[in-house]
């Protein structure tokens, strides 16, 4: 039994809480509780084949780790962190990896693995006035390579365009760095073998240049850093913290926004560190009417791929699940901070009848900035 199972076992007492707070339970048959008392319970046989968690509805590649379930846990089982042992180091041994036909877009990966070959990072050739001396880093993330194979009427290159404006705006000109991949979707496949490269990559190069703040305008990225890596003395900052702290809006601005209504979708990697309430205070500010979700925070639901994985009929059902709550509430813009949710919940939207606008945070406020000016011209 590994460390992550023990922990379980110590802790868990089948109480359900879980079950009842994942999102896969709306659209399967998976079950958090289920599938800690089966490995629990294969563990503790005396058979000496191994039982097997790789395939069908309770496949440990079902889970999104959205982070429901630990968040409800009265026990504070980390079932996610469990669940992406399983992955690491399987039943298959040790450096398993998600297998090809369940990973939606397996070219992301292809070019995550690509990067660990090459001392090369993503392109950063975004507008903005930048400053080479600044403590402050701004990493983009692979938002031309978003560009260049997701076909689904966003434009990913104008959020770094629109995050390097809105730093410039409270004044800060952030030196723009060429990093790798964070490799958050290898990690979540359980590649380990290639996180590792990556991130020993990342690591180096922002100790050589002396960042101090690394900012970044993707969620998984704000998690990945923040979480898996080993930074030490640079704090890791998602935009939307400096935005809420610092953008201020003209009252002759708020006024004319105020004939805008938006909601808000919480990425999943934002749940880990509860990151809430900036986001919503940056919109806020900006003077525009902000309608809550029925399901949002701690109880938001997951767009549905976890990883660039299972992007099937199951994550489906939980996008249409999603952009039907956003849909009862009548607004004219969903925002989000992660450039997957944007891009699974975009998809969706192209193939049904939703009279909304999805946008990211930096490329929403940025609009309104651009507005602005174009009023005072």
């Amino acid at each position: 039994m590994n460390e992550e199972m023990l922990k379980v076992s110590r802790v868990c007492y089948q109480c359900g809480e879980c079950t009842g707070a994942c999102p896969m339970r709306r659209v399967s048959k998976f079950s958090p509780r289920s599938f800690v008392y089966n490995l629990l319970a294969a563990s503790d046989s005396d058979k000496e084949e191994p039982v097997s968690f790789n395939t069908g509805e309770q496949s440990q590649w079902n889970c999104l780790i959205c982070d429901n379930c630990y968040i409800i846990c009265p026990q504070d089982v980390d079932f996610p962190a469990l669940i992406l042992n399983l992955r690491i180091e399987g039943e298959e041994g040790p450096k398993a990896k998600a297998k090809e036909d369940i990973l939606a877009h397996r070219i992301f990966s292809e070019i995550a693995t690509f990067m660990t070959h090459f001392d090369k990072g993503v392109p950063t050739d975004f507008k903005g006035e930048t400053d080479e001396e600044s403590e402050y880093g701004y990493f983009p993330g692979c938002l031309d390579y978003l560009d260049l194979f997701m076909d689904v009427g966003v434009n990913y290159h104008e959020i770094g365009d629109y995050a390097v404006k809105l730093l410039n705006e409270i004044g800060i000109k952030p030196r723009i760095i060429s990093l790798k991949c964070c490799g958050h979707d290898v990690l979540y496949q359980g590649n380990y073998n290639i996180f590792e490269q990556l991130a020993a990559y990342n690591t180096e190069k922002i100790k050589k240049l002396g960042i101090k703040k690394l900012v970044v305008s993707c969620a998984e990225g704000f998690l990945t850093f923040k979480k898996y890596y080993k930074l030490v003395g640079v704090e890791v900052i998602h935009i939307s913290q400096l935005l809420s702290e610092q953008m201020e809006f003209a009252d002759a601005e708020k006024a004319r926004n105020r004939a805008i209504t938006v909601t808000y979708h919480d990425p999943c990697a934002m749940k880990r560190f509860q990151l809430y309430d900036a986001p919503r205070d940056a919109i806020k500010k900006s003077g525009v009417k902000y309608v809550e979700l029925t399901h949002s925070k701690d109880n938001a639901l997951c767009c549905g791929v976890s990883g660039m994985m299972n992007c099937n009929d199951m994550s489906k059902a939980l996008r249409a699940f999603r952009l039907g709550e956003v849909k009862e509430r009548k607004v004219d813009v969903l925002i989000t901070t992660c450039p997957k949710c944007l891009s699974h919940l975009s998809c969706l939207k192209h193939e049904s009848e939703y009279n909304f606008e999805i946008a990211d945070l930096a490329v929403f406020l940025g609009r309104l900035l651009d507005s602005a000016s174009e009023h005072t011209v």
